[in-house]
Protein backbone atom coordinates (compact mmCIF):
# COMPACT_ATOMS: atom_id res chain seq x y z
CA UNK A 1 0.00 0.00 0.00
CA UNK A 2 1.04 3.36 -0.84
CA UNK A 3 1.97 6.20 1.68
CA UNK A 4 -1.05 8.32 0.59
CA UNK A 5 -3.40 4.98 0.47
CA UNK A 6 -2.32 4.50 4.29
CA UNK A 7 -2.68 8.56 4.81
CA UNK A 8 -5.75 8.18 3.39
CA UNK A 9 -7.19 4.83 5.57
CA UNK A 10 -5.85 6.41 8.87
CA UNK A 11 -7.55 9.61 8.11
CA UNK A 12 -10.94 7.69 7.28
CA UNK A 13 -10.08 5.39 10.33
CA UNK A 14 -9.36 8.41 12.62
CA UNK A 15 -12.53 10.28 11.09
CA UNK A 16 -14.98 6.95 12.21
CA UNK A 17 -13.44 7.22 15.46
CA UNK A 18 -14.28 10.68 16.15
CA UNK A 19 -17.37 10.78 14.34
CA UNK A 20 -18.49 7.58 16.72
CA UNK A 21 -17.14 9.95 20.20
CA UNK A 22 -19.10 12.74 18.50
CA UNK A 23 -22.46 10.62 18.39
CA UNK A 24 -21.88 9.11 22.07
CA UNK A 25 -23.13 12.08 23.18
CA UNK A 26 -20.03 11.98 26.27
CA UNK A 27 -17.35 13.31 24.18
CA UNK A 28 -17.29 17.46 25.31
CA UNK A 29 -14.39 18.45 22.61
CA UNK A 30 -11.62 20.87 23.56
CA UNK A 31 -12.71 21.68 26.79
CA UNK A 32 -9.88 21.62 29.74
CA UNK A 33 -8.72 20.12 32.76
CA UNK A 34 -10.10 22.83 35.18
CA UNK A 35 -13.40 22.66 32.58
CA UNK A 36 -13.78 19.30 33.00
CA UNK A 37 -13.40 19.67 36.77
CA UNK A 38 -15.41 21.96 37.14
CA UNK A 39 -18.69 19.89 35.55
CA UNK A 40 -17.73 16.78 37.28
CA UNK A 41 -16.75 18.55 40.58
CA UNK A 42 -20.62 18.15 42.08
CA UNK A 43 -21.39 15.09 40.54
CA UNK A 44 -21.83 11.36 42.39
CA UNK A 45 -18.14 8.99 42.22
CA UNK A 46 -18.23 6.98 38.67
CA UNK A 47 -19.25 10.20 36.37
CA UNK A 48 -17.20 10.88 33.54
CA UNK A 49 -16.74 12.48 30.22
CA UNK A 50 -14.06 12.20 27.48
CA UNK A 51 -12.48 15.40 25.97
CA UNK A 52 -9.56 16.27 24.01
CA UNK A 53 -5.97 15.91 25.40
CA UNK A 54 -4.47 19.14 26.49
CA UNK A 55 -1.16 17.29 25.53
CA UNK A 56 -0.51 17.34 21.69
CA UNK A 57 1.35 14.00 22.32
CA UNK A 58 -2.55 12.30 22.90
CA UNK A 59 -5.60 12.91 21.51
CA UNK A 60 -8.35 12.03 23.91
CA UNK A 61 -8.45 12.55 27.68
CA UNK A 62 -11.02 11.09 29.88
CA UNK A 63 -12.24 13.09 32.92
CA UNK A 64 -14.10 11.37 35.78
CA UNK A 65 -15.17 11.43 39.08
CA UNK A 66 -13.57 9.47 41.74
CA UNK A 67 -13.19 9.29 45.64
CA UNK A 68 -10.98 11.35 45.99
CA UNK A 69 -11.85 14.02 43.74
CA UNK A 70 -11.77 14.62 39.75
CA UNK A 71 -8.81 13.14 37.89
CA UNK A 72 -7.60 12.71 34.31
CA UNK A 73 -6.52 9.82 32.12
CA UNK A 74 -5.08 9.67 28.97
CA UNK A 75 -6.21 7.93 26.43
CA UNK A 76 -3.24 6.57 24.48
CA UNK A 77 -3.12 5.44 20.59
CA UNK A 78 -1.20 3.31 19.47
CA UNK A 79 -0.97 1.28 16.25
CA UNK A 80 -4.48 1.87 15.40
CA UNK A 81 -5.36 1.09 19.21
CA UNK A 82 -6.86 3.08 21.81
CA UNK A 83 -5.86 1.92 25.59
CA UNK A 84 -6.10 4.03 29.21
CA UNK A 85 -2.74 5.27 30.04
CA UNK A 86 -1.04 3.30 32.24
CA UNK A 87 1.34 5.26 33.41
CA UNK A 88 -0.78 8.82 33.85
CA UNK A 89 1.34 10.38 30.66
CA UNK A 90 4.64 10.26 32.90
CA UNK A 91 6.90 8.15 30.65
CA UNK A 92 7.30 8.23 26.78
CA UNK A 93 4.69 5.30 25.39
CA UNK A 94 6.47 2.31 23.41
CA UNK A 95 4.33 -0.72 22.80
CA UNK A 96 5.52 -3.08 25.13
CA UNK A 97 5.11 -0.98 28.22
CA UNK A 98 1.53 -0.54 26.98
CA UNK A 99 0.74 -4.29 26.46
CA UNK A 100 -0.99 -4.63 29.72
CA UNK A 101 -3.90 -2.61 28.96
CA UNK A 102 -6.79 -3.91 27.12
CA UNK A 103 -6.52 -2.10 23.86
CA UNK A 104 -9.74 -1.30 21.43
CA UNK A 105 -10.18 0.32 17.41
CA UNK A 106 -12.85 2.89 19.03
CA UNK A 107 -12.75 4.79 22.17
CA UNK A 108 -16.57 4.11 22.66
CA UNK A 109 -15.56 0.42 22.95
CA UNK A 110 -13.12 1.35 25.29
CA UNK A 111 -15.62 3.41 27.44
CA UNK A 112 -17.72 0.47 27.23
CA UNK A 113 -15.68 -2.18 28.53
CA UNK A 114 -14.97 -0.18 31.12
CA UNK A 115 -18.37 1.07 32.56
CA UNK A 116 -19.43 -2.57 31.83
CA UNK A 117 -16.17 -4.03 34.85
CA UNK A 118 -17.35 -0.87 36.76
CA UNK A 119 -20.86 -2.09 37.01
CA UNK A 120 -19.71 -5.82 38.00
CA UNK A 121 -17.41 -3.96 40.85
CA UNK A 122 -20.35 -2.16 42.02
CA UNK A 123 -22.75 -4.48 42.04
CA UNK A 124 -20.59 -6.98 43.63
CA UNK A 125 -19.89 -4.30 45.96
CA UNK A 126 -23.43 -3.36 46.76
CA UNK A 127 -24.61 -6.65 47.24
CA UNK A 128 -21.32 -7.79 49.47
CA UNK A 129 -18.56 -6.32 52.06
CA UNK A 130 -15.93 -8.03 49.80
CA UNK A 131 -13.07 -6.39 48.41
CA UNK A 132 -13.73 -4.78 44.22
CA UNK A 133 -12.49 -7.05 41.59
CA UNK A 134 -10.49 -6.49 38.38
CA UNK A 135 -11.12 -1.90 39.21
CA UNK A 136 -9.50 0.30 40.80
CA UNK A 137 -11.35 2.34 43.11
CA UNK A 138 -9.81 5.13 41.20
CA UNK A 139 -11.19 4.09 38.10
CA UNK A 140 -15.02 3.83 38.03
CA UNK A 141 -17.22 4.75 34.73
CA UNK A 142 -20.73 4.56 35.78
CA UNK A 143 -22.66 7.82 34.51
CA UNK A 144 -21.43 9.60 31.11
CA UNK A 145 -21.88 12.95 31.44
CA UNK A 146 -23.98 13.63 28.21
CA UNK A 147 -23.13 17.05 26.82
CA UNK A 148 -26.45 17.72 25.39
CA UNK A 149 -30.03 16.13 25.05
CA UNK A 150 -29.24 13.10 22.53
CA UNK A 151 -32.30 12.99 19.43
CA UNK A 152 -35.11 10.67 20.20
CA UNK A 153 -33.64 8.49 17.42
CA UNK A 154 -30.25 8.04 19.78
CA UNK A 155 -31.68 7.36 22.32
CA UNK A 156 -34.14 4.56 20.73
CA UNK A 157 -31.11 3.33 19.32
CA UNK A 158 -29.00 3.06 22.59
CA UNK A 159 -31.85 1.28 24.15
CA UNK A 160 -32.11 -1.10 21.29
CA UNK A 161 -28.59 -2.03 21.78
CA UNK A 162 -29.02 -2.86 25.34
CA UNK A 163 -31.76 -5.59 24.56
CA UNK A 164 -30.27 -6.55 21.34
CA UNK A 165 -26.66 -8.55 21.50
CA UNK A 166 -24.09 -8.47 18.88
CA UNK A 167 -25.36 -8.91 15.14
CA UNK A 168 -28.95 -9.56 16.96
CA UNK A 169 -29.87 -6.81 14.79
CA UNK A 170 -30.01 -8.64 11.45
CA UNK A 171 -32.67 -10.84 13.15
CA UNK A 172 -35.23 -7.86 14.13
CA UNK A 173 -38.42 -7.43 12.04
CA UNK A 174 -37.42 -3.88 11.29
CA UNK A 175 -36.50 -2.22 7.52
CA UNK A 176 -33.17 -2.90 6.12
CA UNK A 177 -32.22 0.93 6.13
CA UNK A 178 -33.08 0.99 10.43
CA UNK A 179 -30.98 -1.90 10.81
CA UNK A 180 -28.19 0.51 8.82
CA UNK A 181 -28.77 2.88 11.61
CA UNK A 182 -28.54 0.88 14.42
CA UNK A 183 -25.39 -0.80 13.36
CA UNK A 184 -23.85 2.97 13.08
CA UNK A 185 -23.28 2.93 16.68
CA UNK A 186 -23.46 -0.22 18.35
CA UNK A 187 -22.94 0.61 21.99
CA UNK A 188 -25.68 1.16 24.56
CA UNK A 189 -23.91 4.26 26.33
Amino acid sequence: MSTSAQSSSHSSYFDTAVATLQTSGFYWGPITANQSKTLLMHKRVGAFLVRASSDPKHLFTLSLKTEVGVTNIRIVMCDGKFSLDQNNGTITRTRANQQGSPRFDCVVKLVFYYMLLSWRTFRHNSSSTGTRDRVSPHLSLLWPLYKELSSLQHLCRRTLNRHVIGDGVHRLPIPAKLKVFLKRYQYPV
